[in-house]
């Protein structure tokens, strides 16, 4: 199981226990596991304990290994003497250490620390086991009640609690690739490398990189490249994007069809939010690329759901639209913690479409503009039944206040930016 290959670090202590399910669930990518999977893990991992001083890992070295940091700390030292100290329970420490091979450091201990170590096959397999479960078996609904949207609001709910029904889970790459941005220490090539496994995010990467949004002085024509162009954070954020593009498939061809409406919908919206950004000063128009997706991916496990549900889309007097505007904000907000994406675009999902949102913070953020701009596409959409007027919008108003700004200098800011928003729109299209 642990077929250890040039590894010469200090012999270690003997082994103490296996770590248990809860402790496991502190790492990425462990606690996006399955429960069934992480019960087998719980036996198929190994807790041993280093003395300070004693060499964990030797950079240059290789095995099939996977090294989670669960008590007290260690010095990381790269090849050019740099040292970075790692403190068990700490941001820090949620990834696994030295994840890339060979290893690009050596690893000690300081003063002492307790590792995880489980074989990297093993992690391979469950994952694998975990995706080959998230595909939701027919869920049986009464279709006849007279109160069914209110049944199925409240069984989309229970279902989801009770680990009934799965979310919709983010690709390995999007993770993998947001791990390794994270990390300081990571590099262009490195995550570029990680990039490649998927050739379509790959290949849209590179594109995007040429694109009017980004065109630098030549043609980009590799990952590496892309990414030192636009950025570690952008392309972490397009990344994300690319990847949630990929979850819109369904087997009914209704489902396919609202797929693609949706994303049409939040392609524009992330065109007009990222026009409105880049007039206020501090604000990230690029993460208006992501959030403008966010803002309604709780459609996403809504037609998912119903996707699962025999009969449902071809009963007459059922309007979809109802089951998904009363379930998106909450489940939207639910998935994105599941997969523990930040706050600020929790809060994006949590409030779509409230357009009296109002903050305990009075400063505009993106949640406010991404508000604004889908409300500036219903003006020429009318795809929102209640969308109020501008003026009666809470989120229009702070940004009003802010730039001087009236409803009608708002249209013409966006009228005005017609081809950047096509940019935009055509950079994040579905492929045909």
């Amino acid at each position: 199981m642990f077929s250890f290959r040039n590894e010469t670090a200090t012999p270690k202590q003997a082994v103490v226990r296996k770590a248990t399910i809860l402790e496991l669930k502190k790492f990425m990518p462990l606690r996006d596991m399955g429960k069934k999977q992480l019960v087998l893990l719980e036996a198929k991992n190994r807790v041993f304990t280093y003395k300070e001083g004693e060499k964990v890992l030797e950079r240059g070295s290789c095995n099939n290994v996977e090294y989670f940091l669960l008590g007290g700390s260690i010095k990381k030292v790269a090849k050019d003497g740099k040292i970075k100290i790692i403190e068990a329970n700490t941001p820090d420490a949620v990834n696994p250490i030295s994840h890339l091979q060979p290893r690009q450091f050596d690893v000690y201990a300081n003063p002492d620390c307790t590792m995880i170590e489980v074989a990297w096959d093993v992690i391979a397999k469950f994952f694998s086991q975990t995706q080959a479960q998230s595909h939701n078996q027919p869920i049986d609904v009464d279709l006849n009640s007279p109160t069914l949207l209110k049944d199925l609001v409240r069984r989309f709910a229970d279902d989801v609690k009770k680990g009934k029904f799965t979310l919709p889970s983010m690709p390995e790459v999007a993770q993998k690739v947001a791990s390794l941005i994270d990390d300081p220490e990571s590099s262009s090539a490195q995550i570029a490398r990680t990039i490649s496994v998927d050739p379509a995010i790959a290949v849209k990467l590179v594109s995007t990189a040429n694109s009017p949004l980004f065109r630098g002085a030549r043609q980009v024509t590799s990952c590496e490249e892309a990414i030192t162009r636009i950025g570690f954070k952008t392309t972490k954020q397009l990344v994300q994007l690319f990847a949630l593009r990929e979850l819109f498939t369904a087997k009914n061809p209704e489902i396919k069809k609202r797929f693609k409406a949706h994303w049409n919908i939040c392609r524009q919206v992330s065109a007009i939010g990222f026009v409105l950004a880049k007039c206020v000063r501090g604000v990230d128009e690029n993460e208006a690329l992501l959030g403008g997706i966010v803002q309604n991916i709780g459609v996403l496990p809504a037609l998912v759901y119903m996707d699962n549900i025999p009969g449902l889309l071809d009963l007459e007097g059922f309007n979809p639209d109802d089951f998904i505007n009363k379930t998106k904000n909450i489940m939207g907000a639910y998935m994105l913690k599941e997969w523990k994406w930040p706050r600020p675009l929790i809060e994006i999902a949590a409030h779509a479409e409230n357009w009296n949102y109002r903050p305990e913070a009075e400063k505009l953020n993106m949640a406010d503009i991404l508000i604004i701009a889908e409300a500036h596409l219903n003006i020429v959409q009318k795809f929102i039944v209640n969308c109020p007027p501008l003026p009666d919008i809470a989120s229009f108003s702070k940004l009003a206040h802010l730039l001087q700004l009236t409803p009608d200098k708002s249209i013409e800011i966006i009228s005005a930016a017609r081809n950047e928003i096509q940019a935009v729109e055509s950079t994040i299209a579905m492929p045909k």
